[in-house]
């Protein structure tokens, strides 16, 4: 078994396995481009890393954004904030999650507005992203709407997001509860 483990790679190159090319036929060969775009970011792989933006393929604009968020510039907010509003439900989860990375200012209302989104991951994952914002109101008003929502996963995220907010774990798990204490 580690024999196998141990040549695997050596399998993998040999047998002509994916190679990171943004110009490639195969989403996941653009995927692997642009996150090898990221190493470097100059300004012509940035550019580079904007325009798989809107490739049409959803793995590609998801490296996009993940790439986004690993060179982190705020600056990013423009190209990562459109996103939320991509019809997979995978990109705009990976655009709160770069939002939250940049922790711009402006990003704050998308990622507020993601906590209603239609997509279940992309609703946890909003709830998750507000708590690099910092604890404030603009912050705790999403996080208690998300108990009203009728999804109990994520009440369970947001009562988890307000602890590592305030510090408190002897709060109840409920908008009532949390509401006097972030009131």
């Amino acid at each position: 078994m580690r024999l196998i483990a141990a040549c695997l790679p050596a399998l993998l190159v040999a047998c002509g396995g994916a190679s990171a090319d943004l110009r490639s036929a195969e989403p996941y060969e653009r995927y692997l481009g642009v996150r090898e775009a990221a190493r470097s970011p100059c300004a012509e792989s940035v550019a580079q890393i904007v325009a798989a933006l809107d490739d049409p393929h959803a793995l590609v604009v998801v490296g996009a954004l993940e790439a986004l968020a690993e060179i982190g510039h705020k600056e990013f907010l423009q190209h990562a904030a459109p996103r939320t509003e991509h019809a997979s439900p995978f990109v705009r989860r990976a655009a709160v999650e770069t939002l939250a990375v940049l922790r711009h200012e402006e990003g704050l209302p998308y990622v507020a507005r993601a906590v209603k989104d239609a997509d279940p991951l992309v609703r946890r994952g909003a709830v998750r992203a507000l708590a690099a914002f910092g604890p404030r109101p603009e912050v705790y008003r999403p996080l208690l709407e998300a108990f009203d929502a009728g999804d109990a996963g994520l009440a369970l995220v947001a009562h988890e997001t307000l602890q590592k907010l305030t510090g408190r774990t002897d709060v109840g798990r409920s908008r009532e509860a949390w509401s006097k204490v972030v009131s």
